[in-house]
């Protein structure tokens, strides 16, 4: 930066020193030219009053020695005076170009605008790397200090696993932004994952205590409750973790969660002997199914959902569904009792299913809509086996 400013101003030097030399070169010019304009004139008239006998010879070669005295010293007085004000104007013109091109320089820095323009020009020449977008981030959330700046910057860390640094972050944000704010909760979630990433994937206090605080905004908030299954675990209690964990399961519709709970579950219940008698399992009834297609054929777009029905042959009402977005296609898919659309028939009710894949998008709310691409008839629930169904477009 105090390089750019120097050759700034050593080009804002040369750039006046060469403007006002010009100046003072066409004054000189100038003044010449009045001179012999000046001494032409006064000859002409000294020479005609001669002529006219109204002055001797001497007296007109006097006056000529006087004329060209005075026309000397008139131009050394014009000189020193150009001489006495050009410099004066010079330094006056310089410091103020000076300080109006390092000012506005130095603004242009200070207001970010530099910063700004530089990352959009990396994003749009494909030049960003991991450190140019952390130190952009940190740079904005200490600038503007709002909490959406913070929030990207906790991501951010997240993302790169500097979990120390992301909650520092995600407190910042929680301090600027409102106690009821949309989506504080979902931000506090975010905060209780990173203390515990931070603290080595181990309980805390400080976890527990958000996860509290979480909890009571929002009993149902199903990472809150995987945490305080965590917590308790930790603290032997597995009775309550076994407790939290099925609540956890309850209100999560992701497979994939829903499997690391059963599994963290089986574990407590190994560690506290605790039978199924003493805590019934709150998933009865499961079917476990897995998706296949050929790579080469299929291409999904990032709006595509699945759609993955347990029918009962005969009827159009599915006993469980389970809806993929695109980060789950690929993994095992767990359609349980509690999937089911209408209270009158779960997936326990059943001895034998039709499970149907269908295609849809996924802002549509419409779970009769989207195209049947794959489909498995006469599938028994309740086998220690997973089935695959191989989905074509």
């Amino acid at each position: 930066m105090m390089l750019a400013y120097l050759i700034m101003a050593g080009i804002l030097v040369i750039s006046l020193v060469l403007f006002y030399g010009a100046i003072g070169r066409e004054a000189k010019r100038s003044a010449k030219s009045k001179r012999a304009s000046f001494l032409q004139i006064r000859r002409l008239e000294i020479a005609e009053e001669e002529n006219a006998g109204r002055l001797t010879k001497k007296e007109s070669a006097q006056l000529l020695l006087d004329v060209n005295h005075e026309a000397n010293t008139s131009i050394q007085r014009s000189f020193v005076a150009q001489a006495n004000e050009l410099p004066l104007a010079g330094w006056a013109m310089l410091g103020a170009a000076t300080v109006t091109i390092i000012g506005s320089v130095s603004l242009y820095q200070w207001m970010g605008y530099a910063k700004d323009v530089a990352f959009t020009e990396d994003l749009q020449k494909q030049r960003l790397t991991p450190e140019k977008i952390t130190d952009f981030l940190q740079y904005r959330s200490a600038r503007f200090d709002r909490a959406e700046d913070w929030y990207y910057l906790a991501s951010d860390h997240m993302n790169s696993n500097r979990y120390q640094e992301a909650v520092l972050a995600y407190e910042k944000a929680l301090d600027t932004l409102a106690q009821n704010a949309d989506g504080r909760v979902n931000l506090l979630v975010e905060y209780a994952q990173a203390v515990f990433y931070a603290n080595d994937n181990q309980s805390s206090a400080k976890m527990l205590q958000i996860v509290e605080t979480i909890l009571t905004a929002d009993p149902t908030q199903a990472t809150a409750l995987d945490l305080k299954g965590v917590a308790e675990f930790t603290q032997q209690n597995y009775l309550g973790a076994i407790l939290a964990w099925q609540e956890a399961i309850r209100y999560s519709a992701r497979s994939s969660e829903r499997l690391a709970l059963m599994s963290a579950i089986d574990k407590a219940r190994q560690r506290g002997n605790i039978d199924s008698q003493a805590v019934a399992p709150i998933i009865t009834d499961q079917l476990a199914v897995n998706l296949e297609w050929d790579d080469s054929q299929v291409t999904w777009q990032p709006d595509d959902v699945l759609l993955v029905y347990a029918l009962v042959a005969g009827q159009t009402m599915p006993v469980a569904i389970q809806r993929l977005y695109p980060e789950d296609f690929g993994r095992i898919i767990l359609l349980t009792n509690l999937d089911s659309l209408m209270p009158t028939m779960t997936l326990a009710e059943t001895n034998q299913v039709d499970v149907m894949v269908k295609l849809a998008n996924i802002n549509d709310n419409d779970l009769t809509k989207g195209r049947v691409i794959g489909k498995k008839t006469a599938v028994l629930p309740n086998r220690n086996e997973i089935y695959t169904i191989k989905v074509a477009l």
